[in-house]
C-alpha cells in the first residue's frame, strides 16, 4: 500500500502541486512537483528504519506506562487478578493494545456491576450457569488499593495521561 501526500499552493494566479509518494517498503519517496505547467520529479531515496525503531520503543513505553499507572486503580483482593492482566499485557506490549482487565473477572470488575446467575439470582452462579450484569454497583475493597475503581484506565488517563503524552513524544523524538 503505498502513502500519498498532496499539498495544493495557490499564488495569484498560478497554482502548484506537490505529491509525495511513499512505496509499500517505506524506503524512499517518489516526488512530482508541477508548478505553472512545468513538471519536475524525482526519487528522495530516506532511511525510515530509526523513526520505525524509535515509534516502537514509544510504543513500548507507553503500553507499559498504562498499564503500570493503571494498577492503583484496579481492586486487588489476592493479587491474582492484577499479575494475570499485567501478564496478558506484558505479553502485547508494543501493539498499542493494553489487557486492562484479565478474564474471567475482568468484565465485571472493570465495569463496577455485580453479576449474578440467570436462574439462581445469586453472584455465586452455578457451574455453567450464565450471568447477567445488574444495576447495582461493586463495592470494591480498598484495603490493598485506596483509589481502587471501575473504570481504572479512565481514571489512571485522568491522573497520568499528560505525562504519558510528554514520556512518549520524548521518546518518539517530537518532545
Amino acid at each position: 500500500m503505498a502513502i500519498y501526500v498532496d499539498y495544493e499552493y495557490k499564488y495569484g494566479d498560478t497554482k502548484s502541486v506537490e505529491t509525495l509518494r511513499l512505496d509499500p517498503n517505506r524506503t524512499k519517496w517518489a516526488y512530482e512537483y508541477k508548478y505553472a505547467n512545468k513538471n519536475v520529479t524525482g526519487v528522495m531515496k530516506l532511511d525510515l528504519r530509526r523513526f520505525k525503531a524509535q515509534y516502537s520503543r514509544a510504543q513500548y513505553a507507553l503500553d507499559s506506562m498504562v498499564m503500570t499507572d493503571m494498577v492503583k486503580f484496579m481492586p486487588m483482593d489476592t493479587g491474582t487478578f492484577i499479575n494475570v492482566t499485567k501478564a496478558m499485557s506484558a505479553a502485547i506490549a508494543g501493539s498499542g493494545k493494553v489487557v486492562a482487565a484479565a478474564p474471567p473477572f475482568g468484565r465485571f470488575l472493570y465495569e463496577g456491576k455485580v453479576m449474578v446467575g440467570v436462574s439462581s439470582g445469586s453472584p455465586w452462579a452455578q457451574e455453567a450457569e450464565k450471568k447477567v450484569v445488574t444495576d447495582r454497583d461493586i463495592d470494591f475493597y480498598k484495603g490493598a488499593h485506596p483509589d481502587a475503581q471501575a473504570h481504572w484506565f479512565d481514571a489512571a488517563k485522568k491522573q497520568f495521561g499528560s505525562q504519558w503524552v510528554k514520556k512518549t513524544k520524548k521518546i518518539a523524538g517530537g518532545g
